[in-house]
């Protein structure tokens, strides 16, 4: 079968249509930026019981058939500005946590990240962005369950895993006790989350609660065989 010539003009046709794609997909990730940004500002100043579309568009300067076109409702909006958070919240912690644990990368280095990882989590839960959007109102507006399935779908749980896979890896526990201890302290630590943005004074709820995670996870280590 003989080959089909393509002609300049077939090449410049292509070229103009790959173009016309990078910039729509261009447009779209710009669009959905400032939506994001106009949203978690207003989320925070008024709460999402008191945001309306109409004041996310216009932050944005964007009409409001661009806010349903990227999300849906404002309910997906407020969902994905909660992804969001929560990805700068993994990045983070997986961060400060290196930053913070003992030099080296002998085994006191890669046993102290579930102390240090949980310390820094609830540390993070008194800030108002986080209390208020993730704490306070996502359990509300996304339904307990969807907000828990939230929270496993940013990773917080893989991270306590990963942390207690050190643990195991020193002898402090056996292998199969990772997947539930990751569990429970993946529910002490979201109660926690719940106390610290109900507190009048989070900072203080916040160094309360830390301190006593802290005493949580020391018996468990001095627990250990």
């Amino acid at each position: 079968m003989r080959k089909q010539k393509v002609t300049p003009a077939v090449k410049a046709a292509a070229k103009k249509a790959a173009a016309g794609r990078r910039t729509n997909a261009e447009l779209t990730a710009k669009t959905r930026t400032r939506l994001l940004a106009a949203a978690r500002g207003l989320f925070i100043e008024v709460g999402f019981k008191d945001a309306a579309g109409e004041e996310v568009v216009a932050r944005a300067g964007l009409t409001r058939g661009a806010l349903y076109y990227q999300f849906g409702d404002m309910k997906g909006l407020f969902r994905a500005v909660l992804l969001e958070l929560l990805g700068e919240l993994a990045v983070w912690l997986d961060r400060e946590t290196m930053r913070r644990a003992p030099a080296g990368e002998g085994t006191a280095h890669s046993v102290a990240e579930l102390s240090i990882g949980v310390d820094l989590l609830l540390e993070a839960f008194a800030r108002k962005d986080v209390a208020d959007l993730l704490l306070r109102d996502a359990p509300v507006v996304l339904g307990a369950p969807a907000w828990e399935a939230l929270l496993r779908e940013a990773g917080l749980i893989a991270l306590l895993e990963h942390a207690l896979g050190h643990w195991a890896e020193a002898g402090l526990i056996e292998p199969a006790r990772i997947a539930p201890l990751a569990r429970i302290l993946f529910g002490a630590t979201t109660q926690a989350g719940l106390a610290i943005a109900a507190a009048s004074n989070r900072k203080a709820e916040s160094a309360a609660m830390r301190a006593a995670m802290a005493q949580l996870i020391d018996g468990l280590k001095r627990s250990a065989p």
